[in-house]
């Protein structure tokens, strides 16, 4: 079960902060990398126990979500930083911790942003795609798009994960279901436009 590690970062835009999430295992690995909150690496490194991290695999380029990636760098000199695009690419698979992660491309919030698929488990690591209690922000202009963020959720459906773990926000139980509602809402709003 990945472990939840908070950021650290509360905000009115981050809500009660990012979650980042921990994959322990022989290869242990952080899914996205919060701010470099000196509280946050303390986290991290009590829950490995004097083990390394040996990889954070970053769902986009919000200073949220990346900007921490060389404050862990500090804390782990041998940390590899995952990325789209650069160290990770569509249909890559990504070890991390005990599992095997597939890189999906989900843009749509950002261009660059990517999701973690874990078909063995089910489980799906969406950063910024899905939020429970909350609408996403699709910010154009900075690369988010509503095409490209519906096509995305109608990809991510297709999977038929049992658990999104968010970047905000408690883990969804039911994904299939808040898509739906996503796609409900854009629909609802296309047409008050």
């Amino acid at each position: 079960m990945p472990i939840l590690i908070p950021a650290g970062n509360p905000s009115a835009m981050t809500g009660r902060g990012n979650n980042t999430w921990l994959l322990d295992g022989a290869e242990p690995t952080l899914v996205d990398a919060g701010v470099g909150q000196p509280a946050h690496l303390d986290a991290i490194a009590d829950a490995l126990g004097g083990r390394a991290l040996a990889r954070v695999l970053i769902t986009h380029g919000h200073a949220d979500h990346a900007s921490g990636a060389p404050a862990l760098q500090s804390r782990w000199p041998g940390l590899e930083v995952c990325q789209w695009p650069g160290r990770l690419s569509e249909g890559q698979q990504v070890r991390a911790g005990d599992e095997l992660l597939t890189v999906i491309h989900t843009p749509g919030h950002a261009a660059d942003h990517v999701c973690f698929w874990n078909d063995a488990a089910r489980d799906l690591f969406t950063g910024d795609m899905l939020v429970k209690g909350s609408t996403v922000m699709i910010p154009a202009g900075t690369g988010g798009g509503l095409r490209a963020y519906l096509a995305s959720l109608e990809r991510i459906a297709g999977l038929a994960p049992s658990r999104a773990f968010p970047g905000h926000g408690p883990i969804i139980d039911d994904p299939l279901a808040l898509i739906a509602e996503y796609v409900d809402h854009r629909r609802l709003r296309h047409r008050q436009v």
